[in-house]
């Protein structure tokens, strides 16, 4: 593209001396500017030749030139070659240096071209590299080359497409090249149209697909490739990996953009309305169609309520009463009572007013957290697995997962997500275990029969579940004692026997009262005891007259009976068994030993018994001592008992999970003691409950819109967004905007077609219609501008006729002259046509619409600029001088742009020229510059 303006400019410095030269030699043949032309196309084709680094051989087809002109030819032809092998050479250094290949390693490093082009687009990177601002002034000596800015910028090829648009191609410096351009503008247009084929023009534009733009051209590569740095060449892609916000389609093998809005992907709030962008997508903030009544907009976001009791005039009679209240108002007699805050007064009542409804006076603005109305006030909660951080004041996650509030089976891993969790099944048994493969369950492994147990040789091994017992040995002994029975005869009492040991009266018996005769003598003893020969009742020796205890226990006589004491003596709480070889525990509980109150446990423990509560209850030890059951109030416990989304509620031992709303409880086969609550799909139970989409979540449900809609004050209707009055200041049709039911149309004004992507509007070239001209006037020139067209009739003054080989000139009708018109009567008029949008953006310092060139050989040269005719409606600001500047160096004049012009507007400007020698005239050529704006700015 470089190549092509600078050969332009050397071909519109000869066209411009062609115009005005009235030098009798020059104008001698009509076809000096095809032999020009054939020059410089020769050149060109030459430099384009493979390997080609000098322009010594003149292209052999030049030889039909007459040999007045050979020498101009060969100029031209060594200036085109030159030029355009620079160019190559320029190309292939910044190629290099993008490659990272040192700029004096080629073949042609010897180029000035090459090597410079290469070092300034190091220097280039380097400075891009170094996050440096490319246009610092401490660079400014820098900007100047073409090949650091390209290396420099990031959006360098953006620039340049803009700038060629209204810039480099009204300087006659357009995206054709020299041969196109000679062959095309002889109609003058020097306007580069929306439908030009610059791709088609302009051979190798781009390594692999060049494509036609809007205002230019963009470089593309074929599937497998991407686009390098310099947004000329392709790089083979090493992956597949498509670049955020766009997806690999398999089936294409291309990217392909992500619609993140439909796909709900997008990280929009309730308040905001998703658009998709190509690769990304906007959050838009969405304005209300209407506020209810007793509302007001706040904001472009919230409804605001009406303090209608601020109003003027009140709207209460003077003894009543102004109470306002959401949505509303209430008068009331002045002597009533006003209500508390947080309530209304409504018909007499005082009513809660419901802060959390249309956005109204809670404070929960925060992300996550959410308002629920209580009477009289409101309470601000975050959303369903989120707790508040009251150090940040903010709702962070919980992670069910380590507080164990969560409903996993013992076969499932726990795995925390962002508000909720997963229940991951687990395939390992753990230690102790096996996986069965058939059968799925986890098989106990018996560590004694595999011998993997530790236990010591004096140790035997007992298997348990999922591990083993180690319990030492034992040796059992049986030991034989001969018992030596001993008999003893039974002592003998000397008579008279003290009472005091063998009687059981109080009075002493003799013989001299008759005793064994008497009444007395005849009376049986009691048990334990009997009569002796001289009738008194004593003792009977149990022990001595047989063994009544066991052979391991020792007879004790008492007074009437006997008791048998164990020869083993046990300890407290235990007992000898009945053979008396050991000590058994004494059940405390089962023969009543025990001292546990009514409502208390007795549990037999060896050696003794403890004292427990029911389930349900614990003990509690009161001040005199006495200890008490007391229930356990399981849901005022730190630890959870019933999970998050149910109610606990206390019984006497015991207690019992109701769900929350929006769960139930599932049982099967009649079992209610499942206290798992799992959610309600409300979309699913409750058929048409939201109008379009309904989406279920844990403990409850939220209505959602399609695309284009939203949710209305109910909940659950859902309006269309009227997206043309929404975002009208977000521009989503470059031409006229029309709402639809859950969209939009783009629609563009005449003269416009809209565009494949259904939003840019595309000038029609009404000129390029090869079949209905709409310009039919034999010297009629076509201008084609944005939205319309214009005809312009070339009509000749006296003495000048149409130049047969350029219909935008009037030359001279004869080539003689005589006197004073020689020098200032102008040669020839030159018709040239220039057009941009309404309000162009000007740069401060001016935008270059056109460029005159006279030769180098003439002392000086005068330019002079003038408006000669100014058509534009009364609405529209005229053009005027203030509009337009010149800037003349050397032999050349650019006309600049100082103000922005707003369309639609025709001006009719005269650019002449004139050459002196030693201060007299010798030439003057005039071109007469028609400006056509536009009436829309795109």
């Amino acid at each position: 593209m470089i190549t092509s303006i600078k050969i332009r400019k050397i071909w519109f410095i000869i066209y411009t001396m062609m115009a005005w030269h009235n030098a009798a030699e020059t104008l001698a043949s009509d076809n000096i500017s095809d032999y020009i032309r054939k020059c410089c196309i020769s050149g060109l084709r030459h430099a384009r030749t493979m390997d080609i680094q000098s322009c010594g051989n003149i292209d052999s087809s030049v030889s039909i030139i007459p040999p007045l002109w050979l020498g101009l030819c060969h100029s031209t032809y060594e200036v085109c070659c030159s030029r355009e092998i620079d160019h190559k050479n320029c190309e292939l250094g910044r190629l290099a240096a993008l490659n990272r290949t040192r700029c004096d390693t080629e073949v042609n490093s010897n180029s000035n071209a090459y090597a410079g082009c290469c070092r300034a687009c190091q220097v280039g990177l380097a400075v891009k590299a170094s996050k440096q601002n490319c246009s610092d002034p401490l660079f400014s000596f820098l900007s100047a080359i073409e090949s650091y800015r390209t290396c420099c910028y990031e959006d360098s090829n953006l620039n340049s497409k803009s700038d060629e648009m209204f810039n480099v191609s009204q300087q006659i410096e357009g995206d054709m090249g020299p041969e196109e351009y000679l062959e095309n503008s002889s109609d003058g247009t020097i306007v580069l149209t929306d439908d030009d084929d610059i791709c088609g023009k302009i051979p190798n534009l781009c390594a692999h697909i060049c494509e036609n733009t809007f205002d230019a051209y963009q470089c593309k590569c074929h599937s497998g490739f991407k686009l390098d740095n310099n947004n000329v060449t392709c790089s083979s892609v090493k992956n597949n990996i498509c670049p955020d916000g766009y997806y690999m389609d398999q089936h294409h093998g291309k990217c392909v953009d992500i619609d993140e809005c439909s796909e709900k992907l997008h990280e929009c709030t309730l308040t905001q309305y998703c658009h998709n962008t190509i690769g990304s997508y906007h959050c838009l903030n969405i304005k209300f169609n209407k506020c209810p009544s007793g509302y007001h907009y706040a904001n472009e976001l919230e409804c605001e309520d009406d303090n209608e009791c601020e109003e003027s005039p009140p709207p209460c009679e003077p003894d009543q009463q102004c109470s306002n209240h959401a949505g509303g108002f209430n008068c009331t007699s002045a002597e009533s009572q006003s209500c508390e805050i947080g309530f209304y007064l409504e018909e007499g009542t005082c009513s809660d007013i419901d802060e959390c409804k249309n956005n109204g006076t809670h404070t929960c603005h925060a992300h996550l957290l959410e308002c629920i109305n209580t009477i009289g006030s409101f309470s601000c909660q975050c959303q369903i697995g989120f707790r508040l951080d009251t150090t940040q004041n903010v709702c962070v996650d919980i992670n069910e997962c380590s507080i164990n509030n969560h409903n996993c089976l013992p076969t499932q891993r726990c795995d925390n997500t962002i508000g909720s969790y997963i229940c991951t099944r687990l395939q390992s048994c753990g230690t102790g275990y096996t996986l069965n493969a058939e059968t799925g369950i986890c098989d106990d492994d018996d560590e004694c029969a595999l011998n993997t147990h530790n236990c010591q040789p004096n140790f035997d091994c007992y298997n348990t579940k999922g591990s083993f017992r180690c319990y030492r040995k034992t040796t059992t002994s049986t030991t034989t004692t001969t018992s030596t029975t001993s008999t003893t005869a039974a002592p003998t009492f000397k008579e008279p026997v003290s009472r005091t040991h063998y009687s059981q009266y109080p009075y002493p018996l003799n013989s001299q009262q008759g005793y064994y005769g008497s009444t007395i003598y005849r009376l049986p003893c009691s048990t334990g005891f009997h009569r002796n020969n001289l009738g008194a009742c004593v003792d009977i020796n149990e022990c001595f007259e047989k063994n009544p205890c066991g052979s391991h226990e020792r007879c004790i006589n008492t007074n009437g009976h006997f008791r048998c004491e164990s020869l083993l003596q046990c300890k407290a709480g235990y007992k000898s068994t009945p053979e008396g070889t050991s000590c058994i525990d004494i059940d405390e509980c089962e023969t009543g030993e025990h001292n546990c109150g009514d409502r208390q446990i007795c549990r037999n423990r060896n050696g003794s018994y403890i004292c427990a509560c029911p389930t349900g209850h614990e003990l509690k030890h009161i001040s005199n001592g006495v200890s008490t059951c007391q229930d356990i109030n399981e849901c005022a416990r730190d630890q959870r008992v019933c999970p998050s989304n149910a109610h606990c509620f206390n019984t006497i031992g015991s207690f019992y999970c109701e769900c929350k709303s929006g769960f139930q409880k599932k049982t099967s086969d009649g079992d209610d003691s499942n206290t798992a609550c799992f959610d309600v799909d409300e979309c699913q139970v409750i058929p048409g409950l939201c109008q379009q989409k309904c989406v279920n979540f844990w403990g409850g449900y939220r209505c959602t819109c399609n695309s284009g809609y939203q949710l209305g004050q109910d909940n659950r209707t859902c309006n269309d967004i009227d997206e043309c009055e929404v975002h009208k200041h977000y521009k989503l049709c470059m031409g006229f905007c029309i709402n639809t039911a859950g969209s939009y149309q783009c629609t563009c004004p005449r003269g416009y077609t809209l565009a494949s992507d259904m939003n840019t509007c595309r000038d029609i070239d009404e000129c390029a219609d090869s079949v209905n001209h709409v310009c039919t006037g034999r010297n009629d020139i076509c201008t084609n501008i944005r939205g319309s067209f214009k005809c312009t009739t070339i009509n000749c003054i006296a003495g000048y006729s149409n130049d047969p080989e350029q219909k935008n000139r009037c030359r001279q009708n004869s080539n003689f002259c005589e006197g004073e018109d020689c020098y200032t009567k102008p040669s020839a008029y030159t018709y040239n046509f220039i057009t941009f949008v309404s309000k162009l953006m000007i740069p401060p310092d001016g935008r270059t619409i056109f460029t005159l060139r006279g030769p180098m050989w003439y002392d000086n040269i005068d330019f002079d600029l003038k408006i000669l005719r100014i058509q534009a409606s009364m609405n529209i600001e005229r053009a005027t001088e203030n509009h337009f500047d010149t800037l003349k160096s050397n032999n050349q004049v650019n006309v600049l742009l100082k103000r922005s012009l707003e369309g639609p507007q025709d001006i009719e400007m005269e650019l002449s020229m004139t050459v002196f020698t030693n201060g007299m005239p010798r030439g003057k050529s005039v071109a007469k510059l028609f400006l056509f704006v536009s009436q829309h700015p795109f």
